[in-house]
């Protein structure tokens, strides 16, 4: 029988290419991906620029492969973990989502903004891969956000007559196979801001 052993060499090669995740992550998301220089990128890591491009074929890549981790990050941590965890009420997800996130950019200082909105903002125009990544982004997440507002307004509806409109007209648009009428309370909160968490239930 031949045993294989893993060489030192590919551990060593996998940190270092953490380590460029990492520091790129933190620099993009200060100063942006067009004015970080590869060189900042190497400083950060402690990785020498053939090093780099042994694991990456440019910057590009490299932001790619950090917007990936991103959102993959936040799908679990934010959607599947929060959003859709329907062993809490709508009203509280959506509550704990809005403190968590403002709750991190309190503690940053307001220096940094949203990763997503950032890149969204600076490449979508010039680079359509980035462009196709972030749209399929943004769409899970309403759509995560949206999910939870109509379970929320479908609670609160089954919980007293007073909102029986409301619910036949969300019912209706559910057949339909569309989005409910942007007055509906299920699209307010989410396409006008978090300010109208009153239409989800409370409990």
């Amino acid at each position: 029988m031949v045993l294989y052993h893993r060489h030192p060499g590919m551990k060593r090669d996998r940190c270092s290419r953490e380590r460029i995740i990492e520091a790129a992550r933190d620099l993009f998301h200060l100063r942006g991906l067009q004015s970080t220089a590869l060189d900042d990128i190497l400083e950060a890591s402690g990785v020498c620029r053939s090093n780099f491009y042994y694991h990456f074929r440019s910057k590009e890549d490299l932001g790619l492969e950090v917007l990936r981790r991103q959102a993959d990050a936040f799908e679990a941590g934010y959607m599947r973990g929060l959003l859709e965890n329907e062993a809490l009420p709508a009203r509280r997800r959506l509550e704990l989502l809005y403190k968590d996130v403002a709750s991190r950019h309190r503690a940053d200082g307001y220096r940094r903004g949203c990763p997503f909105g950032n890149l969204a903002a600076e490449l979508s125009g010039i680079h359509p891969e980035f462009r196709r990544r972030l749209s399929a982004f943004f769409a899970r997440w309403e759509e995560s956000v949206d999910r939870c507002l109509r379970e929320g307004v479908a609670r609160r509806v089954s919980s007293g007559p007073g909102h029986a409109a409301d619910g036949h007209r969300a019912d209706q648009s559910d057949r339909r196979g569309g989005a409910p009428d942007e007055g509906t309370p299920a699209c307010r909160p989410h396409r006008g801001g978090c300010g109208d968490l009153a239409q989800v239930d409370g409990k």
